[in-house]
């Protein structure tokens, strides 16, 4: 039986596929007009909003431990639907899996080199490139999507129905609205919404494709990246599109499985081959480094850097970029997580995923610098050129274990791509559908997001795809705090009742 598609996914369709045409036919509106004018607002909003993540970290952290920490996803009665290992492997997945492969070892040795933080309060280079680089992905970034997932997890009886993102703000507005505006209003918000998860993850899509382009180009000698580019987000379409088309434990989580498992495997391989008293030192100390961060620092983050501007193309850039998939990865943990208690949640969601993060910066970058001190290998200066380079580079110098590590890391990459894409492509449609599925939308969105992809792969431009990545999340922002004070309401309500 088949059912019409919503005007609301008539409208994010036609948009989407919209800005892909203008994006391939007019690419200069792109550099010339909306990436400066991304950049200007990240340096308008971007220190208030890394303040504010500052604050829901901790929040996160005083909830586990409160007597809230008790309650369960999706309500009391809520049945937890998968396995400890099969949930984890998909929240991971879905989070930021790509992002690890991609600056592991580019983003530690990029500060290493030009440390952006002041050497007076930070002196050991090292183990400062690596706290800044967890500032950047590690605890705020994820208890960023643990919020999400708890605002939108039906923890109160006043709460909607799971994963339902409009919920928390028709609650923040009460009764002040008429039906008229509130489907107004619900139209409104899952349109940011839509937008917000289609960007975030055309952005990755087109930053992945950059890094697997380099290592087939360095490991094969084929100099087209054009070429090489299009295979790869078509080998990622066709990838994305069948996972999608069998479900959520069928496809989402086969392939999160699979690549969570593939990551140890390439973690644990290369520590056997590379020296580990190097690894241990830079992530003890850059550990110790990154808790003085948290505790102090962030909370004066301007003062900490030897230039304040650094952190708008950086750590803001960053978190806005995470803000772009809340909507993506709230609904989608809200979903997974149905049954799993508060602060089983939060730990598998933060804190678990924060010391995967500390290990893997630590033993890929660590493991890097280490190897090009002890035998001028060039790996610094071949990622001061290209940081895209930066992987390869140093696993060319492994020999024949390095080959297997190089096509190991492009198929984790291509694998944790699509799991995020497919991922984002479940959760979009059920933003966008009534309860009656129209399933040949299905593979149109996931044209529309190999159509934007491929538009930005033709520019070549690593930070424009970060800004990108961003755009569909500074609208979002006012409904992400809507849908806070909407959560808070619920609670004191719940609470006093």
């Amino acid at each position: 039986m088949k059912h019409s598609i919503t005007m609301l996914e008539k409208t994010a369709l036609a948009i989407c596929i919209f800005i892909a045409l203008i994006a391939a036919a007019q690419p200069e509106l792109m550099t010339e007009h909306i990436q400066p004018v991304v950049q200007d607002i990240l340096s308008f909003l971007g220190s208030g909003f890394f303040l504010f993540v500052n604050f829901l970290l901790f929040a996160v952290i005083i909830l586990s431990f409160s007597p809230l920490g008790g309650r369960k996803i999706g309500g009391e009665h809520a049945k937890i639907e998968y396995s400890n290992f099969g949930w984890f492997a998909m929240l991971f997945a879905a989070g930021m899996g790509s992002g690890l492969v991609f600056w592991g070892v580019a983003e530690p040795a990029l500060h290493f080199m030009n440390p952006p933080l002041k050497q007076s309060l930070y002196p050991d280079r090292l183990a400062s490139s690596l706290a800044l680089t967890l500032v950047n992905w590690g605890a705020h970034a994820w208890a960023l999507y643990a919020v999400f997932g708890l605002v939108l997890g039906g923890l109160t009886q006043y709460s909607g129905n799971s994963g339902d993102i409009c919920a928390p703000v028709m609650s923040a507005f009460g009764n002040k609205l008429s039906l008229r505006k509130k489907r107004g209003v619900v139209f409104t918000i899952k349109l940011i919404a839509v937008f917000a998860v289609f960007f975030g993850v055309v952005g990755t899509i087109a930053n992945s494709t950059l890094l697997i382009s380099k290592g087939v180009e360095i490991e094969l000698g084929i100099t087209s990246p054009l070429l090489i580019g299009t295979v790869i987000v078509s080998v990622l379409f066709v990838t994305y599109t069948l996972s999608a088309k069998l479900g959520l434990r069928r496809g989402v989580q086969s392939l999160s499985i699979f690549n969570v498992l593939l990551a140890f495997s390439l973690l644990i391989w290369l520590l056997f081959i590379v020296p580990v008293a190097p690894i241990m030192k830079i992530a003890l100390d850059g550990t110790g480094y990154y808790l003085q961060l948290l505790a102090t620092g962030t909370w004066q983050f301007d003062s900490q850097l030897n230039t304040s501007t650094w952190a708008t193309h950086w750590t803001y850039n960053y978190y806005f970029w995470w803000l772009a998939w809340g909507p993506f990865v709230g609904v989608f943990l809200a979903n997974i997580s149905q049954g799993r208690k508060v602060w089983q949640f939060i730990l598998a969601v933060v804190g678990i995923p924060t010391c995967v993060t500390i290990i893997w910066f630590s033993v890929f970058s660590g493991a890097a610098i280490e190897w090009d001190k002890l035998n001028q290998a060039g790996i610094l200066s071949a990622i001061k050129h290209d940081y895209t380079q930066g992987l390869f580079v140093f696993f060319s110098q492994l020999g024949w274990q390095g080959t297997i590590l190089i096509w190991s890391s492009l198929l984790l990459l291509l694998v944790f791509v699509a799991t995020s894409a497919d991922s984002a492509i479940l959760v979009i449609r059920q933003l966008v559908q009534n309860q009656f599925k129209n399933e040949s939308t299905l593979y149109v969105w996931c044209l529309a997001l190999f159509m934007c992809s491929f538009a930005l792969l033709l520019q070549q431009d690593e930070p424009l795809n970060r800004s990108i990545a961003i755009l569909g999340a500074l609208p979002f922002l006012a409904v992400f705090i809507l849908q806070l004070a909407g959560f808070l309401k619920e609670f004191v309500r719940d609470l006093c009742a």
